[in-house]
C-alpha cells in the first residue's frame, strides 16, 4: 500500500513529538518499555514499526490515547468530546435524554452555534 510510509511517519512524529513535549529522553522511554534507545530512535523515525503492546505502553507513558497516535489529534479530540458527553449523560432517565436532544437540536438551528460548517 502507498499510504503506509505516510502513516507509519505520522505515527513516528506525533510519537517524537509525544515524547519531546514530556521532557523524557529516549533513554528513559527505552528503560521504561525494557527496548533499547536505537529502538526507541527507530519508532520515532519510522524506520521501525511499532508493535501494538509497545503502541499501548507508549500511550500510557505519554498520557496520550492509542488512537491519538494512529489517527490525529482531531481524532483523539472527538474520542474525548464523546466521552465528557456520555460522562454527563449518564444515569439520566430517558425522558431527560430526550429533553437533553431536544435543546442540541436547538443549539444547532441556533445563527449564534459555534458549530463547524
Amino acid at each position: 500500500m502507498s499510504g503506509e510510509p505516510d502513516r507509519r511517519e505520522e505515527i513516528a512524529r506525533r510519537l517524537r513529538e509525544a515524547r519531546e513535549y514530556l521532557g523524557l529522553s529516549q533513554d528513559q522511554v527505552a528503560r521504561a518499555l525494557n527496548l533499547s534507545r536505537p529502538a526507541i530512535t527507530n519508532l520515532e523515525n519510522g524506520s521501525r514499526e511499532v508493535k501494538a503492546l509497545e503502541l499501548d505502553a507508549l500511550s500510557r507513558i505519554y498520557g496520550k490515547s492509542v488512537t491519538y497516535f494512529l489517527e490525529g489529534e482531531s481524532a483523539d479530540f472527538v474520542r474525548e468530546q464523546l466521552d465528557f458527553v456520555a460522562r454527563r449523560l449518564k444515569g439520566l432517565s430517558e425522558q431527560d435524554l430526550r429533553q437533553v436532544a431536544r435543546f442540541a437540536d436547538f443549539l444547532r438551528a441556533s445563527p449564534k452555534s459555534s458549530k463547524k460548517r
